[in-house]
C-alpha cells in the first residue's frame, strides 16, 4: 500500500513538471471557484482500548472537493470523502476490526501569490484549519468473532460519528490558466466512543471506551478553477 501512494505521488510529480510551461501566469484570483478531485493515504496512530493495544494499519482513500477564494489571500475548501482502515488487536493477537470512514470538512486556507508573477506564476502555496465530522462504521473481523466464540461468548462492535478538526498545507500547480495540479497534507484529531457488546447464553454485557482516531492525510489530485 505504501509503495501504492510513493507512485502515486511520483508519477503526479512527473505530469506536473513536465507540463509547467503550458500554464500563461493568469491565474484565478479572487472569486474563483475549484472543483477537484484528491487521492489520499491515510497514516492513522495506533491506541489502546480498555488497556488493549489496537495497531492502525495504513489505508488509502478519495476526496471530492469545491474551494472558493473569497479574497486574495483567503479561501475555504468543502470536501466529502470516504476511507478505510483495518486495526489489528495486539493484545489478543487477532485482526479486531475494519472502519470506514466518511468525511466531510471544511478547511480556511491561507494562499500567497507571489508579487512578482513573471518569477513565480505557476505554483501556489497554502496553509489550512480547517475541522469536520467524521462517518463511521465498523465491521469486527472474522478473527475476533472466533476468538470469541471459542470461548461461547458472541462479539458486536459499535462506534459513534465523531466531529475533528485538522491542520495541515499543500500546494497547486497550475498547468493552465484553468487547471492544477494539487498536493496536499494534513493532520487530523477525533476521538470516537465505541462499544464492545459481549453476548452469552441470553444475557449481554457492554463495555464502552473511547478510540482515537488521529492520523495524517497525504494526498495529490487535480483542480478546475473557473
Amino acid at each position: 500500500m505504501k509503495r501504492l501512494c510513493v507512485f502515486v505521488m511520483l508519477f503526479f510529480l512527473v505530469v506536473g513538471f513536465s507540463t509547467i510551461s503550458w500554464a500563461e501566469g493568469n491565474l484565478p484570483l479572487q472569486g474563483s471557484i475549484g472543483v477537484g478531485v484528491r487521492l489520499y493515504g491515510f497514516f492513522p496512530t495506533s491506541d489502546k482500548l480498555r488497556g488493549q493495544r489496537l495497531d492502525f494499519e495504513d489505508g488509502i482513500g478519495g476526496e471530492i472537493n469545491v474551494t472558493y477564494r473569497f479574497l486574495k489571500y483567503l479561501a475555504l475548501e468543502g470536501g466529502v470523502g470516504y476511507t478505510e482502515f483495518d486495526i489489528k488487536n495486539e493484545t489478543l493477537a487477532v485482526d479486531w476490526a475494519r472502519v470506514e470512514v466518511l468525511p466531510i470538512s471544511l478547511t480556511l486556507q491561507f494562499r500567497w501569490i507571489s508579487k512578482k508573477p513573471e518569477e513565480l506564476k505557476w505554483i501556489v502555496p497554502y496553509a489550512s484549519i480547517g475541522g469536520g465530522y467524521y462517518f463511521l462504521e465498523i465491521d469486527e473481523k472474522s478473527e475476533l468473532q472466533n476468538y470469541w466464540l471459542s470461548r461461547g461468548v458472541g462479539i458486536d462492535l459499535e462506534i459513534d460519528d465523531s466531529f475533528f478538526v485538522h491542520a495541515g498545507g499543500g500546494f497547486d500547480i497550475f498547468l493552465t490558466d484553468h487547471i492544477a495540479l494539487n498536493f496536499d497534507a494534513k493532520y487530523s484529531w477525533a476521538q470516537a466512543d465505541i462499544d464492545e457488546k459481549r453476548i452469552t447464553g441470553g444475557t449481554s454485557q457492554t463495555l464502552g471506551g473511547t478510540m482515537n482516531l488521529n492520523g495524517a492525510f497525504v494526498g495529490a489530485g487535480f483542480k478546475f478553477f473557473f
